[in-house]
């Protein structure tokens, strides 16, 4: 999707695009911005291993086991009485709160696409 939105609107647009609709497809309205970030890393990924899916299905897949396994095993554990807005209200939500938004924000920082060199020569000719 990201490719053929490219083609109309442009690389950037085409990625912050995609990523506000995975973010809108997901199972809260609290998440929807940390996602959005999420799925600005994930582009990155996608694009630093060439297009290959496979490393940003192992980053999403990873980042939901390790939620998964955290909680389930009792390694983390939410504190009724600490604020909603710290860690989100649902366990298995990790991006609904400051928390999780900080570090999808730091996964966004690193990984964003840049675009490759041959976009920017295509560009200059």
């Amino acid at each position: 999707m990201p490719n053929e939105i490219a083609i109309d609107m442009g690389y950037h647009q085409s990625i912050i695009i995609t990523g506000l609709v995975f973010a809108l497809f997901q199972r809260s309205l609290r998440s929807i911005p940390g996602l959005w970030l999420l799925s600005l890393a994930l582009a990155g990924a996608r694009e630093r291993s060439q297009g290959n899916l496979i490393v940003p299905i192992g980053l999403r897949t990873g980042m939901i086991a390790a939620s998964f396994v955290l909680h389930t095993g009792g390694f983390l554990t939410y504190n009724p009485s600490s604020p909603v807005w710290t860690a989100g209200k649902r366990p298995l939500q990790p991006f609904s709160g400051v928390v999780g938004l900080g570090v999808a924000f730091a996964l966004a920082l690193v990984l964003y696409p840049r675009p490759s060199p041959e976009t920017k020569i295509q560009k200059s000719n």
